[in-house]
C-alpha cells in the first residue's frame, strides 16, 4: 500500500511586531503612570498643607471631554483600520487611516486651545509645571502613536498588502488604544479631579 505525500505547512510567522508592539506599549504606559502618580502626590501635599493647586474656573471641563469624544471615536476608526487591514480591504483601510489620523490632529489641537485658555506658566508653580509634564508627556506619545500610523499608511500605498501589513496596522493600533486610556487617566485625574 502507498501512502500519499502530503504537502509541508505554510510557516508562519511570529507576531514578534505585535509582540514588539505590547512591550513598548507597556513601558511607556508605566512611565506616564510614574508621572501621574508624582502629580497626584503633589496635588495631595498641596491641599493637605491648604494650598490652592489651581486657581478657581482655570481648566474647564468642555474641551477636554471633547477631547475624550474624539479619542473614544479614533478607537473605533482604528480598529475599521485593523478590519480592513486583514481582510486586505485598501480602500477602507486607507480612510480609517486617513480618518485616525485627522481625530489624532484634532486631539493636538484641541490640547492647543485649553493651553491657551488656561494660559499657566510652567514656572509659576508646581501645579502648573506638573500640568504641562502630565499633559505635555501625552501629547508627546501620541506624536508618537500619529507617526506609527503615518508609517504605516506610507508602507500601505507603497506596498502590497498582506499579513506583515496587518501585523504592523494591529501593532500600531495597540499603541493607540493605550493612548486613549492615558488620555482617560489625564481626563479624569487633571480635569476632573482638579
Amino acid at each position: 500500500m502507498r501512502t500519499t505525500a502530503l504537502p509541508a505547512p505554510v510557516a508562519t510567522r511570529p507576531r514578534t511586531v505585535a509582540v514588539g508592539s505590547l512591550l513598548a506599549t507597556g513601558a511607556a504606559f508605566i512611565a506616564f503612570a510614574g508621572l501621574v502618580v508624582i502629580y497626584v502626590q503633589q496635588r495631595q501635599h498641596a491641599r493637605a498643607t491648604g494650598q490652592e493647586w489651581f486657581p478657581e474656573g482655570s481648566v474647564e471641563l468642555g474641551p477636554a471631554g471633547m477631547m475624550m469624544m474624539t479619542l473614544v471615536l479614533s478607537m473605533v476608526t482604528v480598529q475599521w483600520a485593523v478590519q480592513a487591514a486583514r481582510t486586505e480591504d485598501r480602500p477602507h483601510g486607507f480612510i480609517a487611516l486617513a480618518v485616525t489620523l485627522l481625530f489624532g490632529a484634532a486631539v493636538i489641537n484641541q490640547f492647543w486651545f485649553v493651553y491657551a485658555d488656561t494660559a499657566f506658566a510652567i514656572d509659576d508653580g508646581v501645579a502648573q509645571l506638573l500640568f504641562y509634564v502630565v499633559t505635555g508627556s501625552f501629547i508627546a506619545m501620541l506624536l508618537a502613536g500619529l507617526a506609527m500610523f503615518t508609517v504605516t499608511t506610507i508602507r500601505a500605498l507603497m506596498g502590497s498588502p498582506g499579513r506583515d501589513l496587518a501585523h504592523t496596522v494591529q501593532a500600531a493600533a495597540i499603541y493607540w488604544h493605550m493612548c486613549v486610556l492615558c488620555y482617560f487617566i489625564v481626563w479624569y485625574v487633571v480635569f476632573i479631579n482638579k
